[in-house]
């Protein structure tokens, strides 16, 4: 099994720390392809070598500052995570046309605010490259990279949960077409009486390795991680 290196990527994160470099040490290891083959590859979560397994415990739910890695050791790529937990599925997703899907966890939450939380995406590994899982919107043909967050206020389902073809997104926010969230001017606080709108999301599988979403929103409706998640029937598509 031929390594990575991460040399650069590291060194230069040293260079914007003061003190000493930053020690990164494997926290999970996953093999994806030839398991004990020359060509076997993995897929590495890097994380500062001081974290003890009590302190990640207690951090899980808390962390905030970039500082987590994902390397394929192998894969001539790598990519820094936006906070300092993560770590990946124990084992693929399948979906359409023949892929398998890796769900990449990073914890992002801070220990306040309500849309803080546990981010996801979705990567295969296609020869010496990591591949990250795009949506379309079939509204506005918009093209970003799938992220999906579990929150206070927005949380999302697999449906089935063993398959990366179907899923439901809730998410609760103000209403960004008010007027008076319009003239907010960067840094001035929202109004506290903004009112609340709900979006209701779908993303399927498209069978090329990218995702169709589609949105129905309803104004005035308020939820939270204290309700039951919505019946599938609120869902477009």
């Amino acid at each position: 099994m031929s390594r990575l290196s991460a040399l650069p990527l590291l060194f230069a994160l040293a260079a914007c720390s003061p003190g000493k470099p930053i020690e990164f040490v494997v926290h999970q290891s996953t093999v994806v392809t030839d398991p004990g083959k020359p060509t076997e590859r993995r897929i590495e979560i890097l994380e500062d070598a001081r974290f003890t397994p009590a302190m990640r415990a207690a951090m899980w739910g808390g962390s905030k500052d970039p500082a987590d890695f994902l390397a394929a050791p192998g894969v001539t790529a790598e990519r820094q995570l936006d906070c300092e937990l993560a770590a990946t599925s124990e084992h693929p997703l399948p979906q359409a046309g023949g892929r398998m899907v890796w769900a990449v966890g990073n914890d992002c939450s801070t220990g306040d605010g309500l849309y803080a939380g546990l981010i996801t995406r979705f990567a295969t590994v296609e020869g010496d490259k990591f591949v990250w899982q795009h949506y379309v919107d079939a509204a506005t043909q918009e093209n970003e990279e799938m992220t999906l967050v579990q929150a206070a206020r927005i949380t999302w389902h697999l449906r089935p949960k063993d398959r990366a073809e179907n899923i439901l997104e809730v998410s609760c926010h103000p209403d960004f077409s008010d007027q008076r969230f319009q003239a907010v001017k960067p840094g001035e606080p929202l109004p506290e009486d903004l009112p609340d709108v709900t979006d209701y999301i779908r993303y399927r599988a498209d069978g090329q390795g990218g995702w169709i979403r589609q949105q129905r929103t309803v104004k005035g409706k308020k939820w939270d991680d204290r309700e039951d998640f919505p019946a599938e029937s609120e869902f477009p598509g």
